[in-house]
């Protein structure tokens, strides 16, 4: 395959002024207007990216009522599947989900679908097979899931409380989900940040592991106490790579970051 690049025209005036008012170089003056970030906190950000500028995970769409129902569940001990996907994306962010849940405490298992098998995503068949295996009251579906009306119906028919975590297309109307924790509806004025929209699944896995950690710390769990999230980075790194995102945002934020855990980090 061919490219063929278009490069904005050079804007030696504004790339001068935005250089003299920043203490930057003229080219990277050029660079950031190219990228249309010109205002001076954008531009910091955007040099110098720091886990301290992430928001709030509690300002996704449906975050706290995700955490709600989680948190019946540790305290009640009911079983949670957590359902992933089988791509780089879909499995760092069950990795990193099962990491969290059970070190702060959840009973749970995992289910990955077989690609050939079971097919793509929430499938009627997958889904069977998963609570076959398990019988869990609470499914957490990560990187699938926004379009799975069918699947998640039939869970919530046999008792199953079913929340989604995903960052892909979602459908009209919504899935019977608990919980449909997904960027996109921040875009119809669901609530949410708009920052929020290019995170992948294994961003949003880390969002959810934040505020996991964060209610958890609130109300005095000693696991929560000691957890610490930073560790949790080179498998977001992975996943937002891999799935190709906009590095940008919040991405840029947890990539930067979690590159470096990758130099050193002790997974097999």
């Amino acid at each position: 395959m061919k490219y063929r690049w278009t490069i904005a025209p050079p804007e030696p005036a504004r790339a001068a002024d935005l250089a003299a008012r920043l203490g930057i170089a003229p080219l990277v003056a050029q660079c950031l207007l190219n990228r249309e970030i010109e205002a001076p906190c954008q531009v910091a950000q955007f040099l110098e990216p720091r886990l301290k500028h992430l928001a709030d995970p509690l300002l996704l769409p449906n975050m706290a009522a995700a955490v709600e129902r989680l948190v019946w569940a540790r305290e009640k001990q009911e079983t949670l599947a957590i359902f992933g996907d089988y791509d780089v994306d879909g499995v760092t962010s069950t990795a990193l989900l099962v990491e969290v849940l059970r070190a702060l405490g959840w009973r749970l298992a995992y289910a990955l679908p077989h690609r050939m098998d079971e097919g793509y995503g929430l499938s009627q068949e997958a889904v069977e097979n998963c609570v076959k295996r398990f019988t869990p009251s609470l499914v957490l579906a990560v990187d699938c899931g926004s379009t799975a009306c069918g699947t998640i119906g039939w869970l919530k028919e046999r008792g199953v409380d079913v929340i989604v975590l995903d960052h892909h297309q979602v459908c009209d109307p919504l899935p019977d989900a608990r919980a449909l924790v997904n960027p996109r509806l921040a875009d119809g004025g669901a609530g949410g940040e708009s920052h929020f929209t290019e995170l992948c699944s294994a961003g949003l896995a880390f969002k959810l592991a934040h505020a996991l950690v964060k209610y958890g710390r609130q109300a005095g769990w000693p696991a929560a106490e000691r957890f610490d999230l930073r560790p949790l980075l080179d498998l977001v790194a992975l996943g937002t790579i891999a799935d190709v995102v906009p590095l940008t945002g919040e991405n840029r934020i947890l990539v930067a970051a979690g590159l470096k855990r990758l130099e050193a980090t002790t997974r097999p």
